[in-house]
């Protein structure tokens, strides 16, 4: 029995420093690739989305609520949820900016078209 403890002393030395702190420097790796990279990149487009904020534009708040900028102070923002309601809401609260969506919709088709045309019977 001796012989085998005393070959097993004579292996490969154990590994230095850098053999074990390698594996933490991986991990910490994929962690910032996965994680906290795009969620500073996903920060950075949301202050940018809040500092371009002009009134008239409508927004989703990040509670689902449709509105449109009616001011626009330091910290938060005035919205209108519909005529006549407001709120003040914090900057950090609004969640996009709502763009129109193009209709491709022939004018003759839409149901907002009149009759003018035709003629009166």
């Amino acid at each position: 029995m001796q012989g085998i403890y005393h070959l097993a002393a004579e292996g490969e030395p154990a590994g230095g420093l850098l053999s074990m702190i390698l594996p933490f420097l991986l991990i910490l790796l994929v962690f910032w690739l996965l994680f906290w990279r795009p969620n500073q990149k996903r920060r950075q487009q949301e202050n940018q989305m809040q500092a371009a904020l002009v009134p008239g534009v409508e927004v989703m708040t990040k509670a689902g609520i449709f509105a449109t900028v009616v001011e626009i102070h330091d910290t938060d923002v005035l919205l209108e949820i519909s005529p006549g309601t407001r709120i003040r809401m914090l900057k950090a609260g609004i969640g996009e900016v709502i763009t129109p969506a193009a209709d491709d919709t022939p004018v003759e088709d839409r149901p907002d078209f009149g009759d003018d045309d035709k003629p009166q019977s």
